[in-house]
């Protein structure tokens, strides 16, 4: 059941949680979560204060006209907003030149347009972004320090499951008289290449597409996504996912020769909030990062997007690649990825995958349309694990554009023997006893020969089939065989050059006669060495200054070297070689071992080279902290450089913490009776570490305290400002509290009291 919310006279009293909560206290005052008695109306309340209207505008003549608009978040209370991308930047139909941000001044009235934003952190693979509210409409700064915004506090979406109640927060459309929020339920999750198997949350609640950007929550108001969704196309002609609501032309009238404002398709996904933890940090530390790197090969002009072949596999391996190639499976079946090959496929571009069972919709499957966030070129999938697919004949189409580009059908429950089966495709370098060695996707160039091996059953003598090497798109070996290796086993091909292969993007195809029954996908690049693993990236060094012609102009060192306090950048150098241009690369700076940025693009430089190099920067100065920077190749590690800001040791004890750091002192008590518990344990985990990776170890504890006999205790250690910790609270005959998004805002009081409440099993 699907209700629509806001707030009205009649109470709604939010039930107890069985979990236990805590409660930060300024002094005097109680900055309470929604898991203490607050009535279910002001839960919604706070939720709907914290939702923004996102508009984008560019001048025509003297005015102001709007190119797109969605919804997002707010998550500070000095003016950060959560929403998507392609809402925040140049993307598809959206131009990207000006932000206004209108707030719910009135929760039933429109919104009202109120700051600028700019864009502080994007990362179009998951098509989110973080805003900053920056000026007013007049475009006067604003100091966000005096700003004092309602906002939302982060929650945990690792838990959540089909059948879930959630709520959804947003702006329907551009005729919404204010903010909606909905409640509804999660139907299905979906894997994507990008986001693994949580890329999306499915939802069928009812939910107009200007709510894209807008947040999904767990019922005591904590965002746990992020909501998504595109118009069917471009929206380059007014219809009814594209209005025409301004006069642009200044004709005296609304017509459809005025430019539309494309509107998204009703919501059926969200991203989980997760995938935003990092663009969250960086905000958050007013960090960003640059690279000497010239972009990668771009679009193909004048050429539309391609998508190749279409085809379904049982599962994905590690190497992202399908397991298991079918044309059919057997009842029960709970497994099924969504293969297909795409060029010069643009950001932004709408995207929609229809599934019918039998000529039916099935909307539980399906996804989108969303806009397109992966590579403009490479193998792509979409999937689902965990859910059984009834019987019956189904029908897979991608829509590009709102236009079919292709389909496969796939019969399910069908009779289980099936011929011809390959599976377990990978990839290696023979050794001396001929067996796989240095399974891997990326390998060295120049070396003379490189093996694949794959699994077979119910083969049958004499079946015709092909296999086909690619480099780079282009076919490099092509043969046609007769099956004679018999019925059950492994099988092995290669492909050789005594000259050496050159370092480049491979691809394999085997054909069962014209059936494509296994793909694979890696890449040479670098020099071999003994143990066969490739130098491709080397020779990393760190300094905190550059200078003009782009070498290190101050101290340089190797990982690990110190920086002062001063620092407001951090440089990585380091040299390259064999690298073949639009090979895929990514690069990923951590603070304190939480990711803050990561950057993945094609190659654009030569093969071979020096002194390329990637900045990490502050627009004040840098915090204190360990800061590293990791260097992958299709997504194997090449490079990891440590370095240190100031001493890069925790805080000071007591007293003397420094000021950037917060001191917590506070009571424990029964939530029922109010009653103090003595001997609690009170800990915050390292900045580092969250709870699914403590080990119970107490190097992992950042600061710890017992309560006296009246419930009292203080740490020892302070916290630092603008960080997420995890608190744990244990106490016998009580249930073990944990909570992993303890947030010490930069304008947090020190000291800071907190009161938490306990309850028994």
């Amino acid at each position: 059941m699907v209700k629509k919310l806001r707030p009205q006279p009649k109470r709604y009293t939010l039930q107890k949680l069985a979990a236990l909560f805590f409660v930060l206290l300024l002094p005097a005052v109680t900055i309470a979560t929604a898991q203490d008695n607050t009535e279910r109306e002001q839960v919604v309340e706070d939720i709907m204060q914290a939702t923004v209207f996102i508009m984008q505008t560019y001048e025509i003549g003297t005015t102001q006209a709007i190119s797109c608009v969605g919804s997002g978040t707010l998550v500070s209370q000095d003016g950060l907003i959560l929403t998507n991308a392609h809402l925040a930047t140049a993307m598809g139909p959206c131009r990207g030149e000006r932000i206004v941000i209108a707030l719910p001044l009135q929760l039933d009235e429109p919104p009202i347009p109120t700051y600028t934003a700019e864009l502080q952190q994007v990362d179009p693979a998951y098509n989110l972004a973080v805003l900053q509210i920056s000026a007013g409409l007049d475009g006067s700064p604003i100091d966000r320090a005096s700003l004092n915004l309602p906002h939302v506090r982060l929650g945990d979406p690792s838990s959540l499951l089909p059948g879930n109640g959630v709520l959804f927060s947003g702006y329907e459309d551009l005729t919404a008289t204010g903010v909606s929020l909905v409640e509804g339920v999660i139907t299905g999750i979906t894997a994507e290449t990008n986001g693994s198997e949580f890329a999306w949350l499915r939802t069928d609640a009812s939910l107009g597409g200007g709510m894209s950007g807008g947040g999904v929550y767990t019922n005591d108001g904590r965002l746990v996504g992020i909501m998504s969704s595109a118009p069917r196309n471009l929206g380059t002609q007014a219809d009814t996912t594209c209005l025409s609501i301004q006069d642009s032309d200044q004709d005296g009238i609304i017509t459809e020769r005025d430019p539309c404002v494309p509107i998204g398709t009703p919501i059926t996904a969200f991203r989980p909030v997760v995938f935003a933890h990092h663009l969250l940090n960086a905000a958050t530390n007013g960090l960003s990062s640059a690279d000497s790197s010239p972009p990668g090969p771009g679009l193909s002009p004048n050429i539309d997007p391609l998508v190749g072949r279409l085809f379904v596999s049982s599962g994905v391996n590690p190497y992202q690649y399908p397991g298991r190639i079918i044309s059919s499976a057997p009842s029960g079946t709970d497994s099924l990825f969504l293969f297909f090959e795409h060029k010069n496929m643009p950001p932004g571009m709408p995207y929609l995958l229809q599934i019918t069972r039998d000529g039916q919709p099935m909307p539980q499957f399906s996804l989108g349309p969303l806009v397109w966030s992966g590579p403009q070129d490479g193998i792509w999938y979409i999937g689902t694990e965990g859910k059984t697919w009834p019987d019956g004949l189904y029908e897979f189409t991608l829509l590009i554009n709102d236009l079919p580009v292709g389909s496969v059908q796939l019969r399910i429950g069908a009779d289980p023997t099936e011929n011809n089966i390959l599976s377990d495709l990978v990839f290696g370098i023979p050794d001396a006893q001929g067996n796989l060695s240095a399974r891997s996707p990326v390998f060295p160039a120049t070396i003379t020969q490189l093996a694949a091996e794959f699994s077979y059953s119910q083969m049958i003598e004499g079946t015709a089939w092909s296999e086909i090497w690619y480099l780079n798109n282009e076919v490099i070996y092509k043969i046609t065989h007769t099956w004679d290796a018999g019925r059950d086993g492994r099988h092995r091909l290669s492909v050789s050059s005594e000259a050496g292969l050159p370092e480049g993007n491979y691809q394999l195809e085997i054909l069962i006669e014209d059936r494509l029954a296994a793909i694979g996908l890696f890449t040479l690049a670098g020099q071999p060495t003994s143990d066969t693993m490739p130098i491709a990236l080397f020779n990393g060094r760190v300094s905190n200054e550059i200078s003009n012609d782009g070498k290190p102009a101050n101290a340089i060192g190797t990982s690990g070297m110190a920086f002062p306090f001063s620092s407001r950048s951090l440089y990585v150098f380091f040299d390259w070689d064999n690298i073949s241009t639009g090979t895929n690369w990514t690069y990923r700076w951590f603070h304190n071992g939480r990711l803050a940025i990561s950057e993945t693009q094609p190659w654009g430089r030569n093969a071979t080279g020096n002194d390329m190099w990637i900045g990490l920067f502050s627009d004040q100065q840098l915090s204190e902290g360990e800061y590293t920077l990791d260097i992958l190749i299709e997504n194997q590690p090449f490079i990891s450089v440590a370095m240190t800001v100031g001493s890069g040791t925790q805080a000071e004890t007591g007293t003397d913490a420094d000021s950037n750091e917060v001191l917590i002192t506070g009571k424990v008590v029964d939530a029922l009776t109010g009653d103090s518990i003595d001997g609690a344990l009170v800990f915050f985990l390292d900045v580092a570490f969250e709870s699914p990776a403590f080990l119970w170890d107490s190097s992992q504890i950042h600061t710890q305290a017992v309560t006296d006999r009246n419930g009292q205790f203080e740490l020892l250690r302070g916290l630092e400002r603008g960080r997420y910790y995890t608190i744990y609270v244990i106490a016998d005959g009580y249930i073990t509290m944990v909570d992993d998004n303890v947030t010490i805002f930069r304008d947090q009081p020190s000291p800071t009291d907190i009161l938490i409440q306990m309850t028994r099993p």
